[in-house]
């Protein structure tokens, strides 16, 4: 799993917005990374005419906002 690239966003509903490589055969886009009122980060597909377009398993989503987090705070190389 590698973050391909993450940006902070201004004025959005979201923290942040990142590509993932999550195997070498599967890659997405555009996913939402958002910090909860509680402190707790969660990631989100994008939508599609208003539908997200893919649902997570909470152990791999986890994951990915996991790697997510730490591509945000510089603790991991994005891209490499």
């Amino acid at each position: 799993m590698q973050i391909l690239s993450i940006r902070r966003l201004q004025a959005s509903g979201a923290d942040a917005r990142f590509d993932i490589a999550i195997t070498d055969q599967l890659r997405l886009f555009g996913l939402c990374l958002t910090k909860n009122a509680d402190g707790a980060w969660r990631t989100y597909a994008p939508r599609n005419s208003g539908v997200r377009v893919a649902s997570f398993h909470p152990s791999l989503a986890d994951q990915i906002t996991r790697a997510a987090v730490a591509a945000l705070e510089g603790e991991a190389n994005v891209g490499r």
